[in-house]
């Protein structure tokens, strides 16, 4: 076999090692996007739903959260990005049953970004003004809520077409994510108390 050859397929197989780059396109039903947070309850049927994301394509924490003497510091108001969505539900199930079944309605959902979290109020859903620029905005579809237990526990998955974004500079490079996941993407959630802790996975949607 010719070295030329030999080099081509040396390059050939280096390259199926590279892992995803957050900039690179998520294949599909790869996991692109890792995320933690809460709900808060407004009523006995709408919120909002904030989380943080430590995971973002390939990107390192120190990429993802504003850093206290040199470290990250992996929490909502350290986060450069944030997502957010108000969601309404519908019960399904009789009330007073534990086996709750509880529909999710479609609706929108956005990322922001801010190069200073530090001063966002995130306690007030007035001041949205202070959460950053939005850099990615999504139409959640219609999905279920599910719990055995009362909703001491409970899984939701959902997809999230998206529908536009604008780039941004993170850690001196442009990022867009439609360049992640130009589809959107399919969450699977799993929360607890009422949801007001909630952590999963987001991945990507296919053509």
């Amino acid at each position: 076999m010719k070295f030329a050859t030999l080099v081509f397929l040396g390059i050939l197989l280096l390259g199926s090692l590279v892992p995803l780059n957050a900039g690179d396109p998520a294949g599909a039903s790869q996991v692109a996007i890792g995320f933690t947070g809460g709900s808060t309850w407004t009523s006995g049927t709408t919120g909002i739903c904030m989380w943080y994301l430590p995971v973002v394509g390939d990107l390192n924490l120190g990429s993802l959260f504003e850093g206290l003497h040199g470290a990250p510091v992996v929490d909502m108001q350290h986060a450069y990005l944030i997502w957010v969505s108000d969601f309404s539900v519908q019960m399904l199930s009789p009330q007073g049953d534990p086996h709750v079944l509880a529909l999710a309605p479609s609706g929108t959902a956005t990322i922001y970004f801010s190069n200073r979290p530090d001063l966002r109020d995130l306690s007030d859903p007035s001041k949205r003004s202070t959460w950053g620029v939005p850099v990615a905005t999504f139409v959640r579809k219609a999905s279920l809520v599910r719990s055995a237990d009362g909703l001491v526990s409970d899984t939701f998955i959902f997809s999230a077409d998206l529908v536009s974004s604008r780039s941004f500079s993170l850690n001196g490079k442009q990022f867009n994510f439609r360049d992640l996941i130009p589809h959107g993407m399919t969450c699977f959630e799993y929360g607890q108390n009422f949801s007001s802790w909630e952590a999963g996975t987001c991945v990507a949607i296919g053509n």
